[in-house]
């Protein structure tokens, strides 16, 4: 018996083999990377809940684990177990967890950034879960360009940096599609089984995820309907309806029961107070539904209180995606309706357009609309794309000359994926700051939709007011919207932006857009655009949060009858002063008032002297001590403040003639002198700057 040469299929298996589990790899590494560092500790509600939600649950609470109608518990769920862990290796309580001020200032910001990871995995294994359903849905070249898509899409990336419900919501959505599509395809019940999991995982995650459920219904009445007219001979009317009937409703009710059981399962609060629990979710659904959100938005240079219309999620489509996807998204339409035309039908794909449609139909009859709201759509945008790319490496692989040149289509692939890293990682670690470079990027779309949602920049201008010294004295004025984020990691105090006696303001672009808050902060944001902000953060081109000084720093706003330029130390200059007068008669004492400039970067404790000299250099007068009136000690001077320094000399005792006014400084632990720098002289002799000559004589 002769033995057949199986040496070339084994080897095209193992090298396919290679080829497939390289890309899984490649697709799991590029999903988790940008996932699982530096994370924004915007927003916080579901961090609290979470802690929350992990109390009850350990306590036997069962009640308590119904936080909130979203309802969010595969969130609480996910990012919860990662806080429990980090609260067990740092010795932390849930009162340290939920009051940020009992947290180490070192650790301030961590627990949140633990949370983060938890669900970064959890989005990262869906990923490469999805690449592997469309390995088999559609092939190898249009699974790796979808997965990698998918890991780099800019917009589900920035939501996973969160601990939100949105990113694990279009993760569980997403493959709840693709296990029922690959369902219908294979005629395999595991996969059916699947998707109800993960449907019941997304009806857990966020009540929006009820568009499964139309979607579901739809997808099954259309597959199973031409089978109706395929029947066998010799059946009557009655029983193909009636199969017909019993395939659709026996799917139906297999894809619904698991999902329920999954949903049941994993929330506890339905174990107790079910009634309470479906009755919150459904009427609070209906009312976001109805209800536009209480805070204005921004959309198309306005400030909009109420609906902003259907555009407003078309606007989010062109600025969300990115210059690869966009146009790959275009050639996916184009491709579909020329195979369409000549008779050819690519299921799945069609399938996961119908989904990206529906949904965004359901969300724009919505009164309610937030710009994260359309996240669920884009990983299959991305998958949609991903396949229209590789219809044009295979259109332009065949074109001309290059037909037999099979490394080209990988090499049109590979640029784009290229070219849509570039795009992406150049935002890191601020994804959401990206914007479409083809419909000009964030400067353009700062004019059409709300910037900064999630506070970014926020931890850049932390980390700014926490580089002064003891900043933990710091006073700072915030509005709202950047209230809860500024004081998870901030050392000193965080107080309304109304609020008196702050040393700066911190404005950011969402409420400025939207003019939340705007009778708290206008007129205040107002009087700032008259001077230059201390400090700002910009991406491509557009700023994003502002520091202002609330104190006076501008030098012609004061009333200095004598100006000089003198530099003591580093960090301090002696802008000028103010004299009650040049002559007086002995027994009149004599004020004298200096104002002081710093960079802010003082730790050191420096006391000022006012001498009186007499001709022959002896000291006739003198006050020494803290500046302010013993109020102001040099480590509390705030960046470029402008400091009125009051000293009262008393000339009791003094004889006729002409004496010498100056001043300096010198740091109170050591006694030695401050060095003091005329801009012209150089360094002043005895590290004294002569003021003025006083003239006294007797009454």
């Amino acid at each position: 018996m002769s033995i057949p040469n199986t040496s070339r299929p084994i080897s095209r298996l193992y090298r396919g083999a290679v080829v497939y589990w390289a890309g899984l790899i490649v697709v799991f590494l590029l999903a988790l990377l940008p996932r699982l560092t530096y994370s924004l500790p915007k927003p916080v509600n579901w961090y609290n809940r979470s802690v929350r939600f992990w109390d009850a649950l350990l306590a036997g609470d069962w009640a308590g684990t119904y936080q909130q109608y979203h309802p969010g518990v595969t969130t609480m769920w996910v990012a919860g177990f990662g806080l429990r862990l980090y609260m067990a290796t740092h010795g932390l309580s849930s009162d340290d967890m939920l009051n940020p001020e009992l947290i180490p200032p070192d650790l301030r910001g961590q627990p949140h950034e633990a949370g983060v990871a938890a669900l970064g995995l959890v989005i990262t294994a869906c990923i490469g879960l999805c690449y592997v359903l469309l390995a088999r849905l559609t092939n190898w070249p249009v699974a790796f360009s979808g997965g990698c898509l998918l890991a780099l899409d800019p917009f589900y990336i920035a939501q996973s940096k969160i601990v939100h419900v949105d990113a694990l919501l279009a993760s569980f959505m997403l493959i709840s599609v693709l296990f029922v599509i690959s369902y219908l395809q294979q005629k395999r019940w595991p996969y059916l089984i699947f998707s109800g999991m993960f449907a019941g995982l997304a009806f857990l995650t966020k009540s929006s995820s009820g568009c499964l459920i139309p979607y579901v219904v739809l997808i099954m009445i259309a597959y199973w309907a031409p089978k109706r007219w395929r029947t066998p001979a010799g059946l009557s009317g009655m029983r193909i309806h009636g199969r017909y009937f019993w395939n659709v409703c026996r799917d139906l009710g297999v894809w619904g029961l698991v999902a329920a059981c999954v949903f049941a399962l994993l929330w506890p609060a339905v174990w107790v107070i079910p009634g309470q629990v479906f009755s919150g979710v459904v009427q609070r659904a209906l009312f976001h539904v109805e209800t536009p959100h209480y805070n204005p938005t921004f959309f198309a240079g306005r400030v909009i209180y109420g609906d902003p219309g259907p555009l407003f999620y078309l606007a989010v489509i062109g600025w969300e995606t990115t210059v690869v996807t966009l146009p790959a998204l275009l050639a996916t339409a184009l491709f579909l309706l020329r195979r369409a035309r000549s008779g050819e039908y690519d299921g799945p794909v069609w399938w996961l357009l119908v989904y990206a449609c529906a949904f965004t139909v359901a969300m724009m009859l919505a009164a309610r609309k937030e710009l994260r709201y359309l996240l669920p759509i884009f990983p299959a945008l991305d998958v949609l794309a991903a396949w229209g790319l590789a219809q044009i490496a295979s259109v332009l692989g065949q074109w001309g000359q290059r037909r037999k040149r099979i490394w080209v289509p990988m090499a049109i692939v590979m640029t784009a994926l290229v070219a849509q890293a570039g795009a992406v990682f150049s935002h890191n670690p601020y994804y959401s700051t990206h914007h479409n470079l083809l419909l000009g990027g964030s400067r353009a779309a700062r004019y059409i939709l709300p910037l900064g949602d999630q506070g970014e920049g926020v931890d850049l201008a932390v980390r700014f007011l926490n580089g002064y010294p003891r900043a933990e004295q710091i006073t700072v004025g915030l509005q709202e919207r950047g209230d809860l984020v500024f004081r998870r990691s901030f050392v000193g105090s965080a107080q309304p932006i109304e609020s008196p006696n702050v040393d700066y303001w911190v404005f950011l672009v969402n409420p400025i857009q939207r003019e939340i808050g705007v009778e708290q902060w206008g007129k205040t944001w107002e009087a700032c655009q008259r001077t230059e902000p201390l400090w700002t953060v910009s991406f491509d081109g557009v700023p994003y949060v502002w520091i202002y000084r609330a104190y006076p720093y501008d030098p012609q706003a004061f009333a200095i009858g004598h100006r000089l330029n003198m530099q003591l130390g580093e960090h301090i200059r002696l802008l000028g002063y103010q004299l009650s007068a040049n002559d007086l008669s002995a027994g009149t004492p004599l004020t004298v008032t200096l104002f002081w400039q710093s960079d802010g970067r003082l730790t050191e404790d420096y006391h000022v002297f006012v001498h009186l000299l007499n001709v022959e250099g002896q000291m006739m007068a003198q006050r020494d001590g803290v500046p302010g009136q013993d109020k102001r000690p040099t480590w509390s001077w705030r960046d470029m403040e402008i400091l009125r320094d009051e000293y009262m000399l008393d000339t009791d005792g003094l004889s006729d003639g002409t004496y010498v006014l100056s001043v300096g400084m010198y740091d109170f632990s050591t006694g030695s002198r401050i060095p003091a720098v005329s801009p012209v002289a150089g360094r002043l002799p005895e590290d004294r700057v002569v003021l003025d000559d006083i003239r006294v004589t007797l009454p």
